[in-house]
This record gives structure tokens, sequence and C-alpha cells, in this order.
């Protein structure tokens, strides 16, 4: 990153250059960043590469300060521009898909993590390949209004046909879409959990904390007592807190099959090595039912996870504390299996009962003749 003081210096000039043909500046923005804004923050402006191809550069600023790039600001992936000289004649590059790989680089410096891991995947098998349709960092995760999305969202933006095909062969495909992440399948070395995110009926979205007004692990915390993750008994403590008496739509938790570490998911295989074994999610003791956490989303989207004990899932009160995760075979709930053979033993019983009252009524009445 560049030093501060020129930075501010030639940012003050440009920034009151710009200003002419911007709008007004954003005060969570710095100085600095309102400075690149005030002629990116323009439509029309575009970079032409050599085949003829173009990039527009303009950047939204509305959505670049609701980004999670937005603290550090323009110069932290844009270090090579020198502000005295910009804007100036930079390396030249055929196309944009050329630019978007080489920028990919930038992406490394923070996140070498991800690049070790989609090193290994099926996207970097195809851009290795030469594919100009396998995805690079911004493909997936946008340029400048980077902001947490769950991974179906992500991956139906290029697989649009990805649920009909799953349809094909999966049983209830839309409800595994909805409740199951697509690296939880795609990504089989990886580790799965069981997220049991908070959902507000009323608004139809999942649960989020505002800016400046944090609550979730605070309540949490002061439920699970001992530090060692929610039982059930807390687990049914914090919803009751969480909907106080009279809520008309009171919050519940909904679960997802999720990876414990969100690194992995750049990790994807080839579909042939996809999971599709039904047990490994539907039957007791499965993996992913292993490692449980309560959640609900942050200011900026990103979960905000707290542990909880993998006995609630089974537990009779999750018949009241989770009304809307229950995954056949493998949250074995003992009070459900009752219930169910109570409700069995009762279809049965009421035919088979009537039709022995029919059988003695006859049985009298031929005697009586």
């Amino acid at each position: 990153m560049t030093n501060s003081a020129p930075w501010v210096g030639s940012a003050a000039v440009l920034l009151a250059a710009a200003l002419m043909f911007a709008g007004p500046a954003s005060a969570a923005l710095t100085d600095g960043d309102n400075a690149c804004l005030g002629c990116h923050g323009q439509e029309g402006l575009q970079k032409t590469f050599g085949k003829g191809e173009s990039l527009p550069l303009r950047v939204d600023g509305a959505a670049f300060e609701g980004s999670v790039h937005a603290p550090l600001g323009c110069a932290a992936c844009h270090s090579d521009v020198e502000l005295k000289t910009h804007p100036a004649a930079g390396k030249s590059f055929d196309s944009v898909r050329a630019y978007s790989v080489a920028k990919a680089a930038v992406c490394e410096q923070c996140h070498e993590d991800a690049f070790k891991q989609h090193e290994g995947s099926v996207h970097a098998k195809r851009m290795r390949e030469g594919s100009a349709l396998a995805p690079t960092c911004t493909g997936c995760h946008g340029a400048h209004a980077v902001t947490p999305k769950t991974a179906y969202q992500t991956c139906v933006g290029c697989h649009s046909a990805a649920l009909a095909a799953h349809q094909q062969w999966l049983p209830n495909a839309a409800l595994h879409h909805e409740v199951v992440s697509c690296a939880a399948c795609h990504a089989p070395a990886a580790l799965r959990m069981v997220d049991l995110r908070l959902h507000d009926p009323a608004t139809k979205t999942w649960a989020a904390e505002k800016a400046g007004e944090p609550w979730f692990e605070k309540l949490a915390r002061s439920v699970d007592a001992n530090g060692n993750g929610l039982d059930a008994r807390e687990l049914l403590d914090l919803v009751k807190r969480i909907n106080p008496a009279g809520s008309a739509a009171p919050k519940a938790f909904r679960g997802r099959i999720e990876l414990r570490s969100n690194v992995e998911a750049h990790r994807l295989s080839d579909k042939a090595a996809a999971i599709r074994a039904c047990d490994v999610c539907h039957r007791e003791g499965a993996e992913p039912f292993r490692n449980v956490v309560v959640s609900v989303a942050g200011p900026d989207g990103r979960p905000l996870r707290h542990a909880a004990q993998q006995e609630i899932l089974g537990a009779a009160s999750a018949v009241v504390s989770l009304p809307e995760f229950y995954a056949i075979g493998g949250t074995r709930s003992p009070l459900l299996d009752v219930l169910f053979v109570v409700a069995l033993l009762g279809g049965a019983g009421f035919p088979l009962g009537h039709m022995a009252v029919r059988w003695l009524f006859r049985k009298y009445r031929a005697s009586r003749e």
C-alpha cells in the first residue's frame, strides 16, 4: 500500500477536480476513495484492450461503500496506481479475459489459503486448459461490490440449469438446493456442519444484526452459561428470548448443510466426483451433524455463529425450538419416533377395529337368526 501522506495530498487535488463531474462525496469513505470515485463514478468511463474489447471502469460508490472491501480502500488493491501520473498507459492486455486473469494475483495477496484450495479445483483445471468460461475471482465474487452471498446465489450465475439437472435424479431437488450448500456436495473432501440460521418469517429473510447494534452473540453467551455450546434446554431458552411472548411472527432457526471452512469451498470437484449418496447425510451419526452452530447474519452479511451441541438436533424440545429442521434418518428424535409409531398404530388400528366390530356384529346377528 502506498504512503498515506502523498495519497491524501494527491487525492485532494483529484477530488477537487472531479467534483464538477460527480455527485457529493460519501462521508463513510476516505478522501482518497472519494477522489477515485470522483472520476470512476462517472458513466461511460471504460478501458479498451488490444482486440477491441472494452471494460467499464465505472464503480458504483454506494455498492463499494457496502462491500466487505470498503474498509480497505481503493489503494489496497490498486497499490500499483501512481496518482501523480494517473491515468497513464499501464501494462497492455489483449482482452478483458487476460486482464481479469492477471488481476487475480492481487486477490492472492490477502487470500492465499483460498488460492491453494482453488489450485486443486475443477475451475482451476479448466483455466489451465485455456477455457474462456472458467471463472476468475471476480467472476464469482465481483470486483468492487464484494458482499457475502450463499454458494447457491454465486453458483447459479453460471450454472443456471443446475436445478433442472438435479431434478432428474435427486428427490425433492428444490428443497435440497435451498438447505444444502452447493460446495457441501461438490467439495467432497471438505468437512461439513449444520448451520442453524435464524429466519424472519415476517420479512421472509434471514435475520440480521444492524450496524452498531450487536445482540446475537451477547444473547447466546448469556444463555450458554457453561460456554460449552448450547444444549437443548439452552437453545429453547434462546428461542424464547428472541421471540418475546405474543410475537405475531416468531423467528425460527432453519438448518443448512454448510462447509466448516468457507475457504474449502474453492476446491470444487468435477461433477463426476460430487457426493450423490443419500446416506452421507440421511443416516444416524452422519458427519455433517457432528458439528452444529446457530447463527444470524452480521451487518455486512457474514454469518455470526455460536457453537451448539449436536444432541440438540434429536432432543424432544427440537419439535419446538427447531420446527423447520428435520433430516430424515440424520436427526433421530425419540419423541418423533414415538409419535410416528402411535400415528401408525392409530392409523392401522381404526380400520382393523372397524372390521372387528363388523365381524362381531355379523356373528351376533347370525346367532340370533
